[in-house]
């Protein structure tokens, strides 16, 4: 599947920008409903279609796009939709496994070497590979680690280990830890969780440089 967890996106079509709500389908064949009442019923050939995916980020695609009256009017508030089937994804934007976001997470670690210390760190860096987090505690390299933390929704357990460590700035010790045996769900929800990170941190950015 191209899409993993897609709800809007938006179709260029004859030099004109319409707005959707993406519903994912089987088959890479997504259901689009316009926000735009002012169309018709037409096949949009190749058009080009983007997605803004939570977990891959934006993905532009050529796509076949058959748009016809939505037979769910009006329980549903658009009148239009389109039977889109992706052709060709053009270019994956800010894929969200190659992207880091800086956060303040305080969580309680345990160690699997002998004696299984428990101790708090305070994760200050995440992307969907690994983490960076600072502690007083010594570590070692290949040293294993478990900590539990709700990124979305649900609680889960998480096991990371020590790549590398170095003296943190506050002159804590500052580790480089890497996921293993990494669930399906447990990347789906921090990719999730990064996504919507960066996007407040954005947010803030641009309100920022708005009120100046």
């Amino acid at each position: 599947m191209i899409l993993k967890d897609c709800h809007s996106g938006t179709v260029r079509y004859e030099d004109k920008d319409y707005k959707v709500r993406v519903v994912s389908g089987i088959d890479n064949k997504p259901a689009l409903y316009f926000k735009d009442p002012n169309l018709q019923d037409i096949r949009m050939s190749r058009t080009e279609v983007i997605f803004n995916d939570n977990i891959k980020g934006c993905i532009k695609t050529k796509c076949d796009v058959v748009v016809h009256k939505n037979p769910g009017y009006p329980r549903m508030s658009e009148f239009w939709m389109g039977e889109c089937e992706i052709l060709e994804v053009i270019e994956i934007i800010q894929r969200q496994q190659d992207i880091r976001a800086s956060v303040d997470i305080t969580v309680q670690f345990t160690s699997e070497n002998e004696g299984a210390k428990s101790f708090f760190g305070v994760i200050t860096n995440i992307s969907a590979g690994g983490i960076y987090m600072v502690t007083p505690e010594p570590l070692t390299i290949g040293e294993i680690l478990n900590f539990h933390y709700t990124f979305k929704n649900v609680e889960r357990p998480f096991r990371c280990m020590v790549l590398w460590g170095q003296m943190d700035e506050s002159g804590s010790n500052g580790y480089g830890l890497r996921f293993v045996e990494l669930s399906e769900g447990g990347e789906t929800a921090i990719r999730g969780y990064v996504f919507n990170v960066l996007r407040e941190q954005r947010k803030n950015e641009v309100e920022e440089i708005g009120g100046l």
